[in-house]
């Protein structure tokens, strides 16, 4: 009986250690922080780019694109995110609408 209790207990243990491992926790106000702080930067970079008569890529209104958006070289695969494309092009879009790192 004694056997069978030392069995018993190695396969629980071994089931639990081979489990899973805890994911980290991420918490949904940051999240949301995070997804209102996107917004708010997209905002200001569209209404920087409708000022300055630029498509949403930072193009000349009326560009045409190999493919429908340059945010996507078909070549590699890869994709770019917006937001980096406009500030590659337009350093002082960045300036105006990127937020600053908060001093610790």
């Amino acid at each position: 009986m004694l056997a069978v209790g030392l069995l018993l207990s190695f396969l629980l243990a071994g089931s639990v250690a081979a489990g899973p491992k805890d994911k980290p926790v991420t918490s949904k106000s940051k999240t949301a922080s995070a997804k209102a702080a996107r917004a708010r930067e997209e905002k200001c970079v569209d209404r920087w780019l409708a000022e300055r008569k630029l498509d949403a890529y930072g193009s000349p209104e009326g560009t045409m694109y190999a493919g429908g958006t340059p945010l996507f070289n078909e070549a590699t695969g890869r994709h770019i995110d917006r937001l980096d494309h406009i500030y590659r092009k337009h350093a002082e879009a960045k300036v105006a609408c990127a937020p600053t790192p908060k001093k610790r």
